[in-house]
């Protein structure tokens, strides 16, 4: 109730008045970047809070409560899917796991961000088609989508487990389901609203040139990966078009590695989702700190169920303190202002001295996000590679 990305909280708030009012919520400079689902819990949010007397510290509860809710969910399916396929002991300890992970706690009930709920769609949709559920499997990542564009990214490891477990026909239909649901859902609203398109396209595709010459502004010093990192040359990450456009080559080739497997198992496409979720945050440029929460529940139920080895664990804690240094240098301590407002004025006054508007501060978040992607590089091929890695760490500790 008294914290919350600044940023976020004002869109999500003005998302609900502009949704009550029946404006265009993609014409304002400062909107929704997603598809309009998530627009109407703002607008359930913002009408309890006409209701309510206009209590800001309500509003922040209600808004964020699908987002509390969701982790709850998320450990209680994690926790079922595991103990249908391992041991009790394993269930109870990634159920604790994802309930207690504090980034997770961070991002959704602390930040106020909405990648709790895109992370659970896509674990249920996960959970679908490992048994075989596909069509429901479909529709849950279609509803992913259609909340955050995001998941998308996974659906070329869902097709080629399907075409290699099922059929044909039912890897198409998963692909059709997934993509139609969104595009009709957004659409639809469009139209009931009669909301001009080109706006929302323009929302969607800013990183490209289709609709605009200008630099776009939102990813010229890169984020949290090794563009933050090259933005600190002085090299303007936006007017490079290879650094704009190099994930599509590099998630292309990923999908190729995937269709060539001979075979794939449940690990395997667990490993597939996190492949695709990991290289992503590598090479697209603007990777902010809650994009590391959707492949966090794959990387769990890898590492403590499918490989459980001591050192993955030790990966995995590597990267979550990297990404949380990283949010200390960009702009995250401020999610506590409203709470600090009230009660402390004076440490509020001194954490300014984080914000990345000066150059130390602004050099150190650019240095710790090529920090980010190499340690998320490592720990991919560990994970692809087993036998590598701790070959690799065996000869270091002999060192």
């Amino acid at each position: 109730m008294w914290t919350g990305n600044l940023y976020d909280m004002n869109i999500w708030f003005q998302t609900g008045v502009w949704m009550n009012q029946g404006t265009n919520i993609y014409l304002p400079n400062n909107h929704l970047g997603y598809p309009p689902l998530w627009a109407f819990w703002c607008l359930i949010a913002y009408r309890i809070y006409s209701v309510m007397g206009n209590n800001i510290e309500l509003w922040r509860f209600v808004i964020k409560l699908p987002l509390i809710l969701a982790q709850f969910g998320l450990a209680f399916v994690i926790a079922r899917f595991a103990q249908s396929r391992f041991s009790k002991a394993t269930a109870r300890k990634i159920f604790l796991l994802v309930l207690t992970w504090i980034f997770f706690i961070y991002i959704g009930a602390l930040w106020g961000q909405i990648n709790m709920l895109s992370a659970l769609l896509t674990f249920l949709a996960f959970y679908g088609v490992i048994t075989k559920k596909t069509t429901l499997g479909a529709v849950l990542l279609g509803v992913a989508v259609a909340l955050k564009i995001y998941p998308l990214i996974l659906l070329p490891a869902f097709v080629a487990f399907i075409l290699k477990n099922q059929t044909k026909k039912e890897a198409g239909r998963f692909a059709l389901f997934s993509v139609a649901l969104p595009v009709v859902f957004t659409l639809g609203v469009l139209a009931v609203y009669q909301w001009d398109t080109i706006y929302f396209l323009r929302t969607i595709f800013y990183w490209t040139p289709v609709f605009e010459t200008a630099n776009p502004l939102q990813i010229q010093g890169g984020c949290m990966n090794l563009w933050s990192f090259i933005s600190l040359l002085n090299i303007d990450v936006s007017q490079v078009w290879l650094i704009r456009f190099i994930w599509i080559p590099i998630l292309a080739a990923t999908a190729v590695y995937w269709f060539k497997k001979p075979q794939m198992k449940d690990v395997d496409l667990n490993l597939a989702i996190i492949s695709f979720y990991l290289l992503f945050m590598v090479s697209y440029g603007w990777v902010t700190e809650q994009s590391f929460l959707d492949p966090l529940p794959f990387i769990l139920l890898q590492i403590v169920a499918f490989q459980p080895r001591k050192i993955y664990m030790y990966g995995l804690l590597t990267i979550q303190g990297l990404v949380f240094a990283f949010s200390t240098f960009n702009w995250g301590p401020f999610i506590f202002t409203p709470l600090l407002t009230k009660v402390n004025l004076p440490l509020l006054q001194a954490i300014q001295i984080l914000d990345p508007k000066y150059p130390l501060i602004w050099t150190t978040r650019g240095i710790l996000g090529l920090a980010v992607s190499i340690a998320i590089c490592i720990f991919l091929v560990g994970l692809a590679k087993p036998s590598l890695f701790e070959k690799v760490f065996k000869k270091s500790l002999a060192h």
